[in-house]
């Protein structure tokens, strides 16, 4: 049985596709995944605004990155948060605005520092242990 052109140009465009797919499922089971955090672990963070202050503690939660535990905190206090998502290859979330303050309001921007280490990757790139205090300022823009 000969295929006639087109079926053969349909057959090699679903081989194409197939093996696009298997090597981006094989490349996300290589990706590493943060840990899963145990209840009991404490987390905490502080939310520093211009003239408030917002501070959340947890003991219950499974959020293991310093964006997830803020949504969180965020979702359990009532207050606005709004980021932006970079596609890849920055692969990131980006805050915008925690409780109505938006970056580059008065030439300050959203920052973090987890146990005083200044946040050098994006907040959904940083992954929590257990019982780190993150600290969200809303300052002139800096470096560690």
């Amino acid at each position: 049985m000969v295929l006639s052109e087109r079926s053969r140009a349909i057959a090699f465009t679903a081989s194409v596709v197939l093996v696009a797919v298997a090597l981006i499922l094989a490349a996300q089971a290589f990706l590493p995944r943060p840990p899963t955090l145990s209840n009991g672990i404490v987390l905490s963070v502080v939310v520093e605004g211009p003239g408030w202050s917002i501070s959340y503690e947890s003991n219950e939660t499974r959020n293991n990155t310093v964006f997830l535990f803020l949504l969180e905190a965020a979702r359990s206090l009532h207050f606005g948060l709004e980021w932006v998502n970079y596609s890849p290859p920055l692969s990131a979330v980006f805050i915008t605005s925690i409780n109505s303050a938006h970056n580059g309001d008065g030439h300050r921007y959203w920052q973090f520092w987890v146990d005083v280490t200044f946040g050098t990757v994006a907040a959904d790139l940083t992954i929590l242990r257990g019982g780190e205090t993150i600290l969200w300022r809303f300052v002139a823009p800096q470096e560690g």
